[in-house]
């Protein structure tokens, strides 16, 4: 009886140490890099003026979005998001390269932006009302019941 209690207490100790190795192995931070912005040492190569939107693709590579028409301007975006536990995600950095250029495809300029130069924008949800709120068929059709004119069926005299 002895040793059954000794044996007991060590799977309860052993199943302790392991409930907690793994309810702080949660709390280790994570950084994940997204995305992908060229350096400085790159974006000082792109010649303003000059260089066209292929140019400044393969000086600076494949943008991480384009401008909404053909030739709108690239855009590279690169963030950092920190996990930590059961927290929800933060963004802890964010770099936004935009080349704009002019309507001959030459690049007119380079902005950079950081965290700090971003805004809130609150998005709305238009959505069209359909006007039939618990109007299923069955309704519909009870409901334009006693809903009508006899002199619409029968004719006016």
């Amino acid at each position: 009886m002895f040793k059954s209690g000794r044996i007991i207490r060590k799977g309860v100790f052993v199943v302790a140490t392991v409930a907690a190795v793994a309810g702080l192995s949660g709390c280790v931070e994570r950084v994940a890099n997204h995305g992908f912005a060229p350096e400085a040492e790159a974006i000082a190569m792109v010649t303003l003026g000059s260089d066209t939107r292929e140019s400044v693709i393969e000086k600076l590579g494949r943008p991480t979005m384009g401008g909404v028409l053909e030739d709108g301007g690239l855009y590279y975006v690169s963030y950092q998001m920190r996990h930590y536990g059961a927290m929800p995600p933060k963004e802890i950095d964010r770099t936004v390269v935009a080349v704009t250029f002019d309507a001959g495809g030459i690049a007119r300029n380079i902005e950079t932006f950081g965290l700090n130069d971003g805004q809130v924008v609150s998005l709305s949800r238009r959505v069209t009302d359909d006007n039939l709120r618990d109007n299923v068929f069955l309704r519909q059709l009870l409901g334009s019941i006693g809903r009508f004119n006899a002199a619409d069926i029968f004719g006016s005299d």
